[in-house]
């Protein structure tokens, strides 16, 4: 009896031991599915990472074409601001609106090619071209178009082309009111101008005056000896209306001429003269800035007779004045017989 007592507390206390071994025993199966659950939150996140990150790409990809989403809405806020100002009327692509000039709703006249061929800049034939991106690989992408004007802008509208030259922020402008073809130019508003390239750039660019342009017109011409104000300076290229061809002159040695300012009530003009001359008004010249491209260059003005009457538009570059020809910008002394005093 002794000896099964015995055995049955060693069997006993084993039995005990196994219990309290499996009761300290770790839950396996419980700390499997926290891992398995720490990996699913892991690739969800990845992937969650991922789509974020794609997204971010996508929206920076976007951001860094030359023309998108985000510059149209500036340019919607800018173009609302500016006919304000202006107390005009425009109908703009930047809105989702379709601008008709007399016919030609865009953007679809630029889609589908039927101003191809009918668009001229000066006397440059050039093909305006659609562009959502500013990217399409062509010379003139055009990214927005607007229409309008003042009260008359339905019979005589004006409308705004934002485009694109080389890459370069150009704001060409057409007022053509009949014909099939669309007579276009830089326009000179430099509100416009400056803006557009702010959008485009993000840098605005300074806009030159004409004062100081000739800061030194006066000084230039009261020096003894005199000199050639900095402006009038090198070689200039002009369309000959009587040679019909482009013709150039340059400021020669000062000693063969005399210089003297005429004020009129729009400009002073710097009146050139033979050294000897005792007879004969001389040429009236005045260089002031104009828009060509989207930048501005300087103009020379050139007039001749008793009332400074309009000659002639020069440049500093010979293709310049080989399209531009006999262009005139609006601000030009009167023609001959029409004094402009």
């Amino acid at each position: 009896m002794k000896k099964i007592g015995w055995r049955l507390l060693i069997v006993i206390l084993l039995l005990s031991g196994c219990s309290a071994n499996q009761a300290n025993r770790p839950h396996h199966r419980r700390s499997s599915d926290a891992t398995s659950a720490s990996v699913k939150k892991a690739s969800t996140a990845q992937a969650t990472s991922k789509e974020s990150t794609s997204v971010s790409d996508a929206t920076s990809k976007a951001n860094a074409t030359v023309w998108n989403r985000t510059k149209t809405r500036q340019l919607a806020r800018f173009m609302a601001n500016w006919q304000s100002q202006m107390k005009q009327s425009y109908q703009g692509t930047y809105n989702d609106e379709k601008p008709d000039h007399l016919g030609n709703v865009f953007p679809k006249a630029l889609k589908d090619g039927s101003l191809n061929g009918h668009v001229k800049w000066g006397e440059q034939t050039v093909n305006l071209t659609w562009s959502t991106n500013g990217e399409n690989g062509n010379a003139f992408q055009v990214v927005a178009v607007a229409t309008g004007g003042g009260k008359q802008r339905k019979a005589f509208p004006t409308t705004y082309f934002f485009c694109l030259h080389n890459q370069q922020p150009v704001v060409f402008m057409t007022q053509t009111t009949n014909g099939n073809d669309l007579d276009i130019q830089d326009t000179q508003n430099s509100a416009l101008q400056a803006g557009f390239a702010k959008i485009v750039t993000g840098v605005k660019p300074q806009v030159l005056t004409n004062t100081a342009l000739n800061a030194d017109l006066t000084s230039a011409v009261k020096a003894s000896p005199q000199r050639w104000p900095s402006a009038y300076q090198g070689t200039w290229y002009a369309y000959d209306g009587y040679e019909k061809k482009i013709t150039s002159f340059s400021t020669d040695t000062i000693s063969d001429f005399k210089l003297t300012r005429v004020k009129t009530k729009k400009r002073t003009w710097l009146n050139v003269r033979g050294r000897h001359q005792s007879a004969g008004a001389g040429t009236f010249e005045y260089v002031r800035y104009h828009y060509y491209d989207g930048r501005q260059i300087p103009v020379m003005m050139r007039a001749s007779g008793a009332g400074a009457w309009f000659d002639e538009n020069a440049y500093q570059s010979e293709p310049i004045a080989k399209q531009m020809k006999d262009f005139e910008f609006g601000d030009e002394s009167k023609k001959r017989d029409e004094e402009d005093i």
